[in-house]
């Protein structure tokens, strides 16, 4: 595989992995793609038994220096994004679970800093609604056959090849822009909070109009240039209406 410079890392985050082989073989994918690190998260098993490092073969070295942590609430803050991932994709009701699909990648590569997490969920049940809240965008991969589930390692090697290629085949340089950092984009997302607050709205519309927000922004990887100026806009927003209710 060629090698081409990217300006970000990349972690691989399992949430509960109860089987010790699929450990070992995304141990291996981690390797082949150049993973920054294997991120475990409650794991189930011992992510060192005998059929992790067979599974793993020559890439051990991701198992013995696996992160392991008790949530993803806890890390979350290590991450300039965090791209859930789901077998499940939502219907219109479920605004948490509409998702993007790998192929819709291709801006990922205008992150110039930071780690990017590219968290995947049990083997048996997938991420949950609260996991997928705390990730700034969903990925699912459609499968077309009848069982639609797809073991995890495949999955990670479908969206690890995915990103690669989408990274792969641009020429476009990273650091002409720089992609808005995760405390710039809660900066204005405290703001819209605040002002859904404020505003005369069903009370049980609100955290899905505040969710659809910040999903369209995370999917646009906009640029910090580009946040700042809705950071402004917002503001003055903000301020004038409270000046309006003050005289009211």
């Amino acid at each position: 595989m060629k090698n081409y410079e990217i300006n970000f890392k990349q972690d691989v985050i399992l949430v509960e992995p109860r089987i010790g082989g699929n450990i070992g073989a995304i141990a291996r994918l981690c390797n082949n793609f150049g993973i920054n690190r294997l991120v475990l998260i409650a794991p189930q098993v011992d992510h060192l038994d005998g059929d992790a490092r067979k599974r793993a073969k020559h890439s051990i070295k991701y198992l013995e220096d696996a992160e392991i942590v008790s949530s993803l609430e806890e890390i979350k803050q290590n991450y300039s994004f965090l791209i859930g991932t789901s077998a499940k994709a939502g219907l219109n009701y479920n605004v948490f679970r509409q998702p993007s699909f790998p192929w819709n990648l291709s801006e990922i590569q205008n992150v110039s800093q930071g780690i990017i997490g590219i968290v995947f969920g049990r083997e048996d049940r997938g991420l949950s609604n609260e996991e997928l809240r705390l990730c700034d965008i969903l990925v699912n991969i459609p499968v077309p056959g009848e069982h639609r589930v797809m073991n995890i390692s495949q999955a990670v090697a479908i969206i690890l090849y995915e990103i690669w290629k989408e990274l792969s085949q641009t020429e476009k340089r990273i650091a002409e822009e720089r992609t808005s950092t995760s405390v710039e984009r809660k900066i204005l997302f405290d703001l819209v909070q605040e002002l859904i607050d404020l505003i005369h709205y069903e009370d049980y519309r609100k955290p899905i109009a505040f969710h659809s927000f910040t999903t369209v922004i995370n999917r646009s990887f906009s640029t910090s240039e580009e946040i700042h100026s809705l950071i402004g806009i917002f503001k003055t927003i903000l301020q004038q209406l409270k000046e309006t209710k003050g005289r009211d």
